[in-house]
């Protein structure tokens, strides 16, 4: 039976264990218990936001980070559904912090590959909202975050409402 598939990406300074590991290791837990595949790729590095330039890519070895971090991410779901019977139409991706800011990006630029996006204390390009107003997206995001500032999820949900979606936001106090 073909599985669902969920592409969680790390925050920065993290890496591809970090799903795995971190999250009182709840998401291995969640896979096993509903029977969907997850895969974290590292995204080329620690640091290359997963396709996304919003944080500024502007020399030629930012760029080609950001661009090589994308890669990996495609590469990475490219390898899964070649060994691994995958539901097409059931393939997902999570992301926290740099990973929300990777989630809305790579969703912006292939809205036919994701069944839904949820990405957890982000910023995204709100120019981008028209692109994947038609996914599914579950935003959270604490009111106090030190790292990511809320207001970026808030303008990027306030922006893809705008657009037509409907979008819940679940913003947790503290």
């Amino acid at each position: 039976t073909a599985a669902p598939l969920v592409i969680a990406l790390h925050g920065l300074g993290g890496n591809e264990d970090s799903m795995f590991d971190q999250y009182s290791k709840l998401p291995p837990q969640l896979a096993e218990k509903h029977g969907f595949l997850l895969a974290a790729p590292n995204g080329f590095r620690v640091d290359g936001f997963y396709g996304s330039t919003i944080m500024g890519a502007g020399d030629a070895a930012s760029r080609r980070r950001v661009e090589y971090s994308e890669k990996d991410v495609l590469e990475v779901l490219r390898r899964i559904k070649a060994n691994y019977k995958v539901d097409e139409s059931r393939i997902y991706l999570l992301g926290h912090s740099m990973g929300a800011i990777g989630t809305w990006a790579l969703g912006a630029k292939y809205p036919d590959t994701w069944a839904a996006l949820v990405p957890f204390s982000g910023v995204g390009a709100t120019a981008l909202a028209e692109r994947m107003k038609g996914i599914p997206q579950f935003v959270v995001h604490g009111d106090n975050d030190a790292t990511v500032n809320v207001s970026g999820s808030r303008s990027m949900v306030a922006a893809l409402k705008q657009a037509g979606a409907n979008v819940p936001y679940l913003e947790i106090p503290g």
